[in-house]
């Protein structure tokens, strides 16, 4: 078994997504691919995570933080399937609706302390999140080595 696969599940996947759509309230496909390749990196998490962190735009941060996107085509490559298992599970559940090219918030699964450290940084890092992807997915997707 892969090292760290347990790290990125389908529960926190979900969770995540479901944390950065309520923030969004819609995020169109391009988008939603790409919050669980920002969830993997550690790094990014607790930063976005900090109360303190206020998000000037994408390209500033990309500038700033050129270190947290070495691998990111990587990354996102290996949380294609995980992505799309993640919107499945969602829809299922009534969490998100699928329209639109892309999904909406409904029912945001809710934060609880049982689901640890890391499902807590992830909510905080949330609306964070949801402004990085914000912006033009074609500047996102070129300057972050996304090969399609």
């Amino acid at each position: 078994m892969k090292p760290g696969s347990f790290y990125n599940n389908l529960g926190i996947g979900a969770f995540a997504i479901s944390a950065v759509l309520s923030n969004a309230g819609f995020l169109t496909f391009p988008r939603l691919m790409l919050i669980l390749p920002i969830v993997a990196h550690r790094g990014m998490v607790k930063q976005l995570s900090h109360a303190r962190f206020r998000f000037i735009g994408f390209e500033q941060y990309f500038i700033e933080h050129a270190e947290f996107f070495y691998n990111f085509g990587e990354r996102y490559t290996a949380n294609l399937a995980p992505t799309v298992n993640a919107l499945q599970l969602l829809n299922e559940i009534r969490a998100l609706k699928l329209q639109n090219g892309g999904a909406a918030s409904l029912t945001p699964i809710p934060i609880d302390k049982a689901m640890g450290n890391r499902a807590d940084r992830i909510h905080r890092a949330s609306a964070n999140i949801a402004d990085l992807i914000s912006g033009s997915t074609e500047i996102f997707y070129l300057n972050s080595r996304i090969e399609l």
